[in-house]
């Protein structure tokens, strides 16, 4: 049996995982840069790339901020079955591949 907490903590890192994802999809959709997304919403870039990354425990009011930076609604952000994004051909990293 699993516990409550195990299971909320559980489910915490799972929806902070979704709403990372979710936000770096539509940021690359609307080809905008973590410090654009980030000088729309009123924070540093680091913040942006830690929710990207899932590390970050938004508030209500951010995810507002996001939706309305990234012209989504914000059950978008939160919205479950999503894809890992695709990093657009022009902004990938060049050099050797190993």
């Amino acid at each position: 049996m699993v516990s409550n907490l195990a299971l909320a903590s559980h489910v915490r890192m799972d929806v902070r995982r979704i709403v990372g994802l979710n936000v770096r999809r539509h940021r690359l959709e609307a080809e905008i840069s973590q410090e654009e997304l980030a000088a729309r919403i009123g924070v540093e870039q680091y913040y942006v790339s830690g929710l990207e990354a899932g590390k970050r425990n938004i508030t209500i009011v951010t995810l507002w901020r996001l939706a309305m930076a990234l012209s989504v609604e914000a059950a978008e952000l939160v919205a479950r079955g999503v894809h890992r994004p695709q990093i657009p051909s022009k902004t990938r990293p060049r050099g050797k591949v190993r």
